[in-house]
């Protein structure tokens, strides 16, 4: 019998990267993985800003750059080739203006380089058939590849093992919600492209509906609808099936890989449950239209852990777990309320195509366009409402943006895994923030009139801004007196455990 304080059953891409950052943050987890090889699949293929801006956090963003395309706007087009839509990631406010293209099995290598640089592995060929929480723990039964059954009792389980993870079964979490009509053939295809290899291209046809994406290598992941009565395909029929909906100008020379399989937009209605923790699949499915799956997946994994991390540490409460279902809970939905926009827009116009109809134009509204761009970015979720965020600047229709909850668009600049509290302007109460600053000393990283822009922050007339270690603005009041002070201290005493003798 093993006593492991953090087991994650799942080593794709959520549990890799959620047990590389909880190393980061120096809590180690043990990490398995059923499948003895790893999968050369393409799968998953697009990395967001959003996501890349996580990947520069940790200093991972190097090796993805360099694996990758680099997709920087999407196009849409009707029969004859004619461009009905288009996006541009131009202008998003983040460092990388563009997607990244990489098959799914080239991020899980980057991710498990990264653990093992930070002391951690996987375990494969070891299978979780059971996980049944306890008083004190939750009891995990694994089975090795040798047919040895071990016994582990863990202090918290994070469930990663996608759509039919076991932890999830066993807190009896439906993934609810709907599949989408109709299925669809995924394929990872090389072929002298008809399209920038810098764009996405989704392809409305008589004959269907395709999206293809470039891939390292000349290759292209490609999504088609199938007709509901083809049930199976073969790799020559892929090819026949590609060429035909580009209208005879291209035709695949190579079919890596291919499935067909159908899209889902589903959630669990809680993310946790005590002990334990469900992050990516294991808790929602997303259309792969929208390109976000695998990034939300990741943004769980990265949120989890420095939460997790403190409160193993003995440095917060563990009422701050309460904090990951109530705050990935706002994100996730919102990723699936996207995610379905684009699906059904992607979907309307193929079915408008197809039948003839009239296309509609365009709308032109440039705020929209901003807003779908930072949403397909994913860099606009908004923690507003969770007991982890205060505003006491008032929070009218008039207060400035970036507010508490959102993200602080220079977060990557500042350093570490601590709290960083922004003081801009005078400090009206320096005795008071003396005090604040021993007592938070190892856990709040104080600046006062930092190299930023203060209307950046969400305070254009000076103030202080709390930024949580995952970017986001937990906090903000507009003079750095001793009722605010006094207040910000409240704030962080709601989930942190102050320093020791302090």
């Amino acid at each position: 019998m093993t006593r492991n304080e953090v087991v994650i059953i799942g080593a794709g891409p959520s549990g890799l990267f959620a047990a590389a950052e909880l190393a980061r943050h120096g809590v180690g987890a043990r990490l398995i993985e059923r499948d003895v090889q790893p999968h050369h699949e393409a799968r998953a293929t697009a990395i967001q800003p959003g996501t890349l801006e996580i990947l520069d956090s940790v200093g991972l963003l190097p090796p993805f750059l360099d694996a990758a395309e680099h997709v920087r706007r999407s196009r849409l087009y009707g029969p004859g080739m004619s461009e009905l839509r288009s996006m541009s990631f131009e202008g998003v406010d983040c460092r990388c203006e563009f997607q990244c293209s990489l098959p799914q099995y080239e991020t899980q290598r980057i991710l498990e380089a990264h653990l093992a640089s930070l002391g951690g592995a996987v375990e494969r060929g070891v299978t979780a058939t059971k996980v049944e929480p306890g008083e004190d723990d939750v009891l995990v039964e694994l089975v090795h590849a040798d047919g040895r059954i071990e016994t582990v009792h863990a202090g918290v389980v994070v469930g990663a093992g996608g759509a039919h993870s076991v932890t999830r079964h066993s807190m009896s979490e439906p993934l609810e919600g709907t599949t989408y009509q109709g299925h669809f053939l995924v394929a990872d295809i090389a072929m002298p492209g008809p399209f920038p290899r810098d764009e996405s291209s989704v392809v409305c046809g008589p004959a269907g509906l395709m999206l293809l994406a470039p891939l390292p290598g000349g290759r292209w992941i490609s999504f088609q609808d199938l007709e509901e009565e083809v049930e199976s395909v073969s790799a020559d029929e892929v090819v026949v099936r590609v060429e035909t909906r580009l209208g005879g100008k291209c035709r695949p020379t190579d079919v890596a890989w291919f499935a067909p399989f159908r899209m889902h937009r589903r959630i669990v209605s809680r993310l946790a449950d005590g002990r334990r923790f469900l992050i990516g699949d294991a808790a929602h499915l997303s259309s792969p239209f929208g390109g976000e799956g695998l990034n939300s997946g990741l943004h769980d994994g990265y949120d989890l852990a420095w939460k997790l991390a403190l409160v193993v540490h003995g440095h917060a409460h563990r009422s701050l777990l309460d904090g990951y279902m109530v705050e990935r809970s706002i994100a996730d939905r919102h990723v699936l309320e996207v995610s379905d926009q684009v699906h059904q827009a992607m979907t309307g116009l193929a079915d408008a195509v197809r039948q003839r109809r009239e296309v509609p134009a365009a709308a032109a509204d440039p705020v929209a366009s901003a807003l779908l761009r930072n949403a397909r970015a994913m860099i606009d979720v908004d923690y507003a409402g969770s007991p982890l965020v205060a505003d006491y600047t008032g929070n009218g229709p008039d207060a400035p943006e970036p507010h508490p909850g959102q993200r602080y668009p220079d977060w990557t600049r500042l350093s570490g895994t601590s709290h960083h509290l922004l003081l801009f302007g005078p400090v009206a109460d320096v005795e008071s923030l003396a005090r604040l600053s021993r007592r938070w000393s190892k856990r709040v990283a104080i600046s006062r009139e930092p190299d930023l822009d203060p209307i950046r922050a969400g305070v254009p007339a000076g103030g202080g801004v709390l930024i949580r270690p995952d970017g986001h603005i937990g906090c903000r009041f507009p003079v750095a007196d001793g009722a605010a002070l006094a207040t910000l201290d409240r704030h962080l005493s709601s989930y942190l455990i102050p320093d020791p003798g302090a």
